[in-house]
């Protein structure tokens, strides 16, 4: 297997959670990516884009983004176990424009981390069936809903822990069942007209160390823990789509593992 000798300077990706701190901006951490499956958008690599990797993708193989803005629609649909790990979530972004989700998973067990996914017509996350994985990523502005956990073709649960989901059409986090399969936590979710939903308000889906703020609706059907906040996340400069936290923000050190709540 050849080495892929390429260095990533990574934010706050799920390789180096342990490493980051609560009350101050850590460092990035070089890795260098090992595989068959690297991804990158200047030719140095085997795969030009996320979609061309997958198509060469096995059982448990991860697929390496390197940095750089990928205009794609992303399916999941016939391989599982599949970890699409990015670089960076400041800079390894899905840009979806025009598709209508930037990530659709309809296999079981896949993971994926360390990624933007913004602008797609519907969907930044649409789950089909199985249960996912999804840590580290942004989703933002996306024309319908940031995360859509869907029951129409199947049965779609997921852990989303440390994401940042903010300014999507309609819904931040949908969860089509109520079922306890799914798990939200120590993720941000902001300005979207709903934040966190369930169709079927039974008590059941787990919500926990979240940070709720500026949605019209902040929970539809959901019953929350005493756990989240309800406060302004204080992004570094929302405006321009740095969604990092500023100093003084209540997410920093406040997530289940003192951990900063948010992508960031």
């Amino acid at each position: 297997m050849k080495r892929q000798h390429l260095h990533v300077a990574v934010g706050l990706c799920s390789l180096v959670i342990a490493g980051c701190a609560v009350h101050r901006e850590t460092r990035p951490v070089r890795i260098m990516p090992a595989g068959r499956l690297v991804v990158a958008p200047d030719s140095s690599t085997r795969f030009l884009t996320i979609s061309a990797a997958l198509d060469s993708a096995r059982d448990g193989d991860t697929v390496f983004v390197m940095p750089g803005e990928y205009r794609e629609a992303v399916k999941v649909v016939e391989s599982r176990r599949i970890t699409l790990l990015g670089a960076d979530p400041a800079t390894t972004i899905i840009d979806a424009t025009d598709q209508y989700s930037a990530i659709e998973l309809r296999t079981d067990s896949n993971r994926v981390s360390g990624l933007t996914l913004r602008n797609a017509d519907s969907h930044g996350i649409w789950v089909r069936d199985g249960q996912q994985f999804i840590d580290h990523c942004v989703i933002a502005n996306n024309g319908d809903r940031g995360v859509y956990l869907s029951s129409f073709a199947g049965f779609a649960y997921a852990h989303i822990t440390h994401c940042t989901v903010v300014e999507n059409g309609e819904v931040g986090i949908h969860a089509a069942r109520d079922d306890s399969n799914t798990v939200i936590t120590d993720c941000i979710v902001a300005f979207n007209p709903r934040g966190i939903v369930t169709d079927q308000p039974q008590g059941m889906l787990i919500v926990r160390h979240n940070c709720l703020f500026g949605n019209g609706l902040d929970y539809d059907r959901v019953t929350p823990d005493n756990s989240n906040i309800l406060q302004d996340p204080r992004f570094a400069d929302r405006a321009n789509g740095d969604y990092r936290l500023r100093r003084g923000s209540p997410c920093i050190g406040a997530g289940s593992t003192a951990a900063n709540i948010g992508t960031f």
